[in-house]
């Protein structure tokens, strides 16, 4: 599974909702951290503990540009994720989603999970 976060928008109430969302479906998660404050956030460092406590082999990948080009790109350079997961779908473009839902993989938003 790959979880594609906006770190200009990181909080509790989110990190909660990965957890929910993303560890039952799945024991190896690809983090991409789109646009990542220029300091670590405490909250991302409490979400990799929090994966590693629930036994997630997780890898963090962060980059700059278009969250909806950004996670197109990631998919294309790495194989073997079957599902993506953003805080809301439909902030990526329509060609994007149809794109990721081309190549197979199912398209989550987290931001509502329950």
């Amino acid at each position: 599974m790959l979880l594609a976060l906006d770190g200009q928008t990181l909080n509790r109430a989110l990190l909660d909702n990965v957890l929910r969302a993303c560890v039952p479906h799945s024991p190896r998660l690809d983090i991409l951290l789109l646009n990542p404050p220029r300091e670590p956030t405490s909250l991302l460092s409490m979400l990799l503990l929090r994966l590693e406590h629930s036994g997630v082999d997780y890898r963090v990948a962060s980059t700059h540009g278009d969250s909806s080009e950004e996670i197109v790109r990631y998919l294309g350079r790495h194989r073997g994720i079957d599902s993506v997961a953003v805080v809301d779908a439909a902030r990526l473009s329509a060609e994007a989603r149809e794109l990721i839902e081309l190549r197979g993989h199912r398209l989550l938003s987290i931001a509502s999970a329950d």
